[in-house]
């Protein structure tokens, strides 16, 4: 080892006092350095461990020893600690300007070398003292004695807590406790506003929050509607027999009724005795096919502002028999939950409470059986509905916000040529304001482009064709429609020239086409069906010899000419233009012109397509359905074809997706559905 006198050719100059410790470390270090040429430059921390100040700054210094460069470095390296200057040379200090609130770092120099001296020193630095915090919510709860559930006041803390109310009336639990939880809220006092008053911690740093508690004030039970079905005859049928409307309550002056293959009997088996309250007179018998037998009562006028009721009535079936829905308007209907007989055909009372999620002013109440085969029938009685009670909730917003299933995507905004109306009528016996259908009409070919409609028992609900009673769709101008009527008394120039008919199969002319079929609006004389006979839903068709009309009737036979499922099918059919050459003059007869007759571009295809549902789910709109729930089939056929298939077997060949028609029309139809239900070609054995 070198004597000390070699290393040190001059004084060192330290600017604090250095500990003999650490003067020690030093001189280690310069013995330890080999000869003169190869000494190694140092750098350590002189200063101790000390805690962070957060308000003296000065006191966060390390005093560095060092005859080099040195950089200053800490553990955990991803400790978020900022120093300054963070580097440096020969004796000097810096300083912990910050670090993480709550940790501890380890803080210590390498010199330029990249050699370590000397212990790094340990900073802390104290975490943030932590108050008591309380949240209360909500902090307005309407107590809703129908819906125990719903009657909680949840508390967020981090310390004890107690809850107080001044009005003993407000009744809850647990009063007092540790850290978050809820307090129920078992009773509060009619028509009064109490505050719960929840208080976390102690002394100084205790909280308060509140929850007001409201109950409205308690209203006397209401009858709105009842229905014990009379006394009249029994072994009748509730379409042919008006003796069984016995309705009673204040919103029965607005109802009616649709039904179909319910009977009313009035015999010894009928509900009386067999549960409380039950009348003992005439009863219905509802019968069990899903797709055609159904109980509706109408426009239940309810009471203003009322949201909470409770529907009574007498069956002899189990829940599982029968759906229950409510509707606001007919069109969308949502199911209740009941409970039913225990054990078929035993009469028992049922009472279900339900909550509207929002007033609404008329109310539907429908019957449904789901397709249980039941050897004595669906039978039921004395149908109740009054105001309060509530339980739970149903959304009868017409609709959901959901548009109608059959309309296509341009219908909110059709191009500049098109005019897009909806025509509505009334149904025949029920009296039900429906829409009829819904057209979009080419103004500058002077012919439509779809006519979309639903299909459902209530259109028919009338008999009879109506005797031609053509006229213009009073809601377009005439000049921008087919003259395709008389616009007098003895006016036979209501017709197209048939050039093209003739140029074809050599004899022949364009007819009439309904769209919407008039057979699809029966009612001899009535408005729905003299609707159908407007140009805005007629298409020119080729008449024999043409092969399209046979083709055409097949695919209105497939489509809609079965029975009709109880719930609705939704229907497009138009007309796709491909040569805008294809001209024809209107107003004509017999080739012959009038004054009024202009250019009319023909269609040279045509289609039809619809949706339904494979099952009946009634009250489940169609949009909300899965691809594998719904049928979908569409037909595209030349309208002026030669095709020998015109056999119902042969249909076939018509056939395909509703995707294709989409994209040749550049439109999308029934927008609401997936599209895998309309990228599968429907089969003829779905719908014959």
């Amino acid at each position: 080892m070198k004597q000390l006198s070699i290393l040190f050719r001059g004084t060192l100059d330290f600017p604090f006092p250095v500990s003999g410790a650490f003067a020690l470390c030093l001189l280690l270090l310069a013995s330890c350095g080999g000869d003169d040429s190869s000494d190694e430059g140092y750098a350590a921390i002189e200063s101790a461990s000390f805690t962070f100040d957060e308000t003296t700054p000065a006191n966060n210094a390390v005093r560095v020893i060092a005859n080099t460069g040195w950089q200053v470095f800490w553990t955990p390296e991803s400790a978020a600690v900022r120093v300054e200057p963070a580097s440096g040379s020969g004796n000097g200090v810096f300083y912990v300007r910050d670090m993480p609130k709550g940790a501890s770092v380890q803080v210590g120099v390498r010199a330029a070398s990249g050699k370590t001296s000397g212990k790094p020193v340990t900073v802390t630095r104290a975490a943030d003292a932590v108050g008591v915090t309380l949240s209360v919510a909500p902090a307005e709860l309407l107590y809703d004695p129908a819906s125990p559930a719903s009657n909680v006041v949840t508390v967020t803390t981090n310390a004890s807590w107690k809850a107080a109310c001044p009005n003993s009336a407000l009744k809850f639990s647990p009063a007092s406790g540790t850290g978050s939880t809820t307090i129920t809220i078992a009773d509060a006092p009619a028509g009064q506003r109490t505050t719960l008053t929840v208080t976390a911690g102690e002394g100084s740093g205790a909280k308060t929050a509140t929850c007001v508690i409201v109950r409205n004030p308690e209203t006397p039970v209401e009858t709105v509607f009842s229905l014990d079905f009379g006394n009249g005859a029994g072994g009748v049928w509730a379409g042919a027999n008006q003796e069984w409307k016995t309705q009673t309550g204040t919103g029965a002056s607005t109802v009616t009724y649709a039904v179909n293959n319910v009977r009313i009997n009035n015999d010894n088996y009928g509900s009386a005795g067999k549960y409380s309250g039950a009348s003992g007179k005439a009863y219905a018998k509802m019968f069990y096919n899903a797709s055609t037998d159904y109980f509706v009562i109408q426009d239940i006028s309810l009471p203003a502002g009322q949201t909470n009721f409770t529907l009574a009535f007498g069956a002899i079936f189990p829940a599982d028999d029968v759906s229950l829905t409510v509707s606001a308007d007919g069109a969308v209907w949502k199911p209740l939950v009941y409970t039913g007989a225990s054990a078929y055909n035993t009469w028992t009372g049922t009472t279900v409470g339900f909550t509207l999620a929002q007033p609404v002013p008329k109310l539907w109440i429908r019957l449904a059986p789901t397709g249980t085969e039941r050897a004595y029938g669906l039978n039921f009685d004395d149908i109740r509905l009054t105001t309060g009670g509530g339980g739970q909730q149903v959304d009868l917003g017409t609709g959901a916000g959901l548009r109608w299933a059959e309309l296509p995507s341009n219908f909110e905004t059709p191009s500049s040529d098109q005019f897009v109306h909806t025509t509505w009528t009334t149904t025949v016996s029920g009296g039900k304001r429906v829409r009829n259908y819904t057209y979009c009409y080419d103004k500058r070919r002077h012919n439509p482009v779809w006519v979309a409609y639903p299909h459902h028992r209530c259109y028919l609900e009338g008999s009879g064709r109506s005797d031609e009673p053509w006229a213009a769709d009073p809601a377009l101008p005439e000049t921008q429609q087919a003259k395709i009527y008389p616009s007098s008394a003895g006016d036979v120039y209501q017709y197209w020239v048939a050039d093209l008919v003739t140029g074809r199969y050599g004899s022949g002319y364009w007819s009439r086409g309904h769209l919407c079929m008039s057979r699809e609006r029966p009612g001899k004389g009535l408005e729905i069906n003299m609707q159908t006979f407007r140009p805005t839903n007629i298409a020119p068709q080729a008449a024999e010899p043409s092969p399209f009309g046979k083709i055409w009737g097949n695919i209105e036979e497939a489509i809609s000419g079965g029975a009709i499922p109880a719930d609705t099918l939704y229907i497009v059919a138009g007309c796709y233009y491909e040569n805008d050459g294809w001209v024809q003059k209107d107003a004509s007869n017999n080739g012959a012109l009038s004054s009024l007759s202009k250019d009319c571009v023909m269609p040279t295809h045509q289609f039809k397509m619809a949706v339904r549902k494979k099952t009946v789910q009634v009250g489940k709109p169609i949009q909300e359905c899965t691809a594998d729930e719904l049928e979908t089939i569409a037909f595209w056929v030349e309208t002026l074809t030669t095709s020998a298939a015109t056999e119902k077997s042969q249909l076939g060949q018509f056939i395909v997706p509703i995707s294709e028609i989409e994209s040749k029309m550049r439109m999308k139809f029934f927008p609401g559905i997936p599209d895998a239900a309309k990228s599968r070609a429907g089969t003829l054995s779905a719908w014959y």
